[in-house]
């Protein structure tokens, strides 16, 4: 029976892992699939595949799922990836290690899309992962609160960014969850001073939305 039970969250992994490599791009396939990854995980159905062999099936699905978002022009898709990582945040399961290294990194990034309708909804969906879990996310109640705070208060989807607010923001609030990040990712420069590149930024959020109809 346990050999059953274990062949079979098996499968589900090489399925699930194997369906995001096919159909990479393929928003017609994917957008389904994370939105029943979504439904699975918010409602506890996957909690042994992922404490499976240490965690091994979180980090090679957040590789799945960083891969997907990287350039991504898809807004519904991105905002899918950020509910799917953010859900795949079990607490009651020891994956403190697994959630800092693997998860929360694309969460942090999710901050700083080029899309401001992707960092609003990466910091408002953040936010009430914290709100309901804040005392096992932070080992002290100043750290959530500054949390929080940042969450509440930056204007994420600021278009501009003139003085790098959002970007410091970012950066702070990994700090304050232990999130590791390379300086590169620490400077990243997102908004314009240029009108026009805001028009284009706009439409092709809007085309991205179109296609996934």
């Amino acid at each position: 029976m346990i050999t059953f039970i274990a062949s079979h969250i098996l499968f589900e992994w090489i399925v699930f892992l194997e369906l995001f490599s096919r159909f990479k791009r393929n928003g017609r396939v994917l957008l389904p699939l994370l939105s029943t990854l979504d439904k699975l995980l918010s409602h506890g159905y996957l909690e042994e595949l992922l404490i499976m062999n240490n965690g091994s099936f979180i980090v090679n699905l957040m590789v799945s799922l960083t891969n997907e978002a990287n350039g991504c022009s898809d807004v519904k898709r991105l905002l899918a990836i950020v509910k799917v990582s953010l859900n795949m945040i079990q607490l009651d399961l020891d994956t403190a290690a697994t959630m800092r290294e693997s998860i929360l990194p694309l969460v942090m990034t999710m901050l700083l899309n080029p899309y401001p309708r992707v960092r609003q909804f990466t910091a408002e969906e953040l936010y009430v992962k914290i709100e309901e879990d804040g005392d096992k996310l932070f080992d002290n109640q100043s750290s959530l609160e500054n949390v929080t705070q940042l969450l509440l208060n930056v204007v994420w989807n600021d278009e501009y960014d003139h003085h790098g607010h959002i970007v410091k923001s970012r950066n702070q609030v990994a700090d304050l969850m232990g999130v590791s990040l390379p300086e590169e990712a620490r400077r990243v420069k997102i908004g314009t001073t240029d009108p026009r590149a805001v028009l284009r930024d706009e439409f092709a959020s809007y085309a991205s939305l179109v296609k996934s109809e």
